[in-house]
Formats: C-alpha cells, structure tokens, sequence
C-alpha cells in the first residue's frame, strides 16, 4: 500500500490569510486510502469554515482521533457529526472526566464540551473505540495509548486538577499520539503533548529504533515552560533524528522564537490552512 500522507491543519491559534484562528487545534490526515480528523478544534463553526477554505470535504471523514479530553481538541464534534453521522472515534475511555484548570485560586473548566457529549450519544455503540494500548488504525497508522513519563524535567505543562479544590491532580492520561509510517520515517501527529514532548519522541524511537522521525507535528505545551525545561527539551530535540518540527496551538510564542533559534532550518510554525505532503 502507498505510504503516501497529506495533512491539512484546520484549527490553529495562527492562521493563513482566509482562515480562521482560534485557541483550539484540528489536523486533517489522507493516508492509506482513510480520511482522518485528529482533534476537532474548540469552535466547531471554525472547523467548518476553515475546512471549506482548505476543500476539505468533512462529510468524507472515515474516523475521528480525540488526543485528549480538553474543550478546545473536542468542541467541534457537534458539527463533524452533522456532516458525517457514521465515523469512527477512537479515544480513552477516560475522555469526558471533569477538569480543572487551576489560577490564582480560580478554577476554570476545561472538561469535554457537555454539547459535544450529547452529540456523542447520535453515535452507534459499535462506532466507538476506547483506545489504552497501541492500536493500528491502518497499515501505516498507529495510536500510541497512554505515552510513559520518564523525564525529570517534563510535566503536564500547566495547573490541571481533577477537581476545583486543586487536590487531585490531572496527570492527562488519556492522551493519545498518532503516528504515520512514510516511505523513510515516521511523522509523529501530537495534540498538545502533555505527556511531555521528549517523552512522546522516546516513545516513538524506542518502537521504531531505526527509522527517522520525518516531521513532528502539533502542539508541544511549552507555553509554561521552564527556563531549565526550554534548555533541555532543545538539548535532547539536537540529539534526535528529526527532520522537521511544526510546533502549533499551545507550543507558546517565546518557545516557538526558542526552537527556531536554537534549531535552526528545522521548525516550521504551524498555521490554520496549511498543508504538508509526505
């Protein structure tokens, strides 16, 4: 089967002239003959919007990727469904628990959208798939299940709690990280990277010890980070084979201006509308 791969970023918080932007983040994917929606933005009417101005056809999507369970990778389920009834989902089953994101004091909910919820329910039971260990959606396509924590230096990227109390803390362990075989590598597709993107990267050279990571693509949460956490997420990316990172959504524009910097010929910012073959 051709390992041939397009993308088309349909949700970004930047945006070529036409699109629309928003704190949100939706990766359109064409491989092995499947038409994939990874994440679903937080304003699905920009979903739709953006996806027009792109000439993606929503109506043609085969399945639907949730990375995580926050509002703003999940609010535009409603509208997906409106155009294509029959999809297949593919997430943790731990997706729609309540949490928190946690500010001097103030606690604000950045839970699964109670209207994309209910949209899941026009769903047939044998369309959901709960996704905790590696699964193969197609030849070259894999979800990783739950990515392990292994580094010092990365965290959640942010105060998430399980609760408004600031108690439990939300260690994001539904978050998912899709990957695509091309000829020559792999393109690592990532929401928001609360796992912790050197441990995202691990992972994928731990399970594919000789190929080259062609692209990175999708949020890296280092929007908070730390000055030490900045200096060792470029030391560990320099020691990597990779080929192209597309930091989006919540990678944080002073961590953008970093990685451009520090790794120079090889970051290409993510915007709304933008397409990458592979």
């Amino acid at each position: 089967m051709s390992k041939q791969l397009r993308l088309v970023l349909l949700n970004d918080n930047q945006g070529k002239p036409g699109f629309v932007t928003e704190h949100g983040f939706a990766l359109w994917i064409e491989m092995d003959h499947q038409r994939i929606l990874f994440d679903s933005g937080n304003d699905g009417s920009v979903l739709v919007a953006n996806a027009a101005a792109a000439g993606v056809d929503l109506s043609s999507v085969d399945s639907l990727v949730l990375s995580h369970g926050h509002y703003d990778h999940t609010g535009g389920i409603p509208q997906v469904l409106d155009f294509a009834p029959q999809f297949s989902l593919y997430c943790h089953p731990s997706i729609q628990q309540k949490r928190y994101s946690i500010r001097d004091s103030l606690a604000k909910d950045v839970s699964f959208p109670q209207a994309s919820s209910l949209a899941l329910e026009r769903l047939p039971n044998e369309n959901m798939h709960w996704v905790t260990e590696p699964q193969q959606l197609s030849e070259n396509i894999l979800l990783s299940g739950s990515i392990p924590r292994r580094t010092d230096f990365e965290d959640t990227g942010g105060p998430f709690y399980l609760d408004k109390n600031a108690i439990d803390a939300d260690l994001i362990v539904d978050e998912l990280v899709l990957l695509c075989k091309v000829t020559g590598g792999i393109v690592v597709c990532t929401g928001c990277s609360h796992s912790g993107i050197i441990n995202i990267l691990h992972w994928v050279q731990e399970r594919f010890p000789d190929q080259t990571i062609k692209a990175v693509i999708g949020g890296f949460h280092l929007c908070n980070a730390s000055k030490e956490r900045m200096q060792k997420t470029i030391a560990a990316l320099q020691n990597m084979q990779i080929e192209q990172l597309i930091p989006c959504h919540c990678t944080g524009e002073a961590a953008m201006d970093t990685l451009i910097q520090e790794l120079p010929g090889k970051v290409c910012r993510g915007a709304a509308g933008r397409t990458w073959e592979f």
